[in-house]
């Protein structure tokens, strides 16, 4: 399963972290509702593992691609 993402960089207390800001599939759903958007990320794969939690797949099938805006 393929997602695309929007994070926003430079969060933390040392600029190190992240935020998810967009979630969307292939198909344009974008999960309004089901992440909490102030979470704050160390490492993709903490993000990997809470998304695939989310759709309800394993995390080793699970491909993000990030977008640019």
């Amino acid at each position: 399963m393929q997602l695309d993402i929007y994070l926003i960089r430079g969060r933390g207390l040392k600029g190190d972290e992240f935020q998810l800001a967009i979630v969307k599939n292939k198909q344009g759903y974008y999960y309004p509702g089901e992440y909490d958007l102030a979470t704050q990320y160390k490492n993709m794969d903490e993000l990997r593992e809470m998304l695939a939690d989310m759709v309800n797949v394993d995390k080793e099938v699970l491909e993000l691609s990030e977008l640019n805006l």
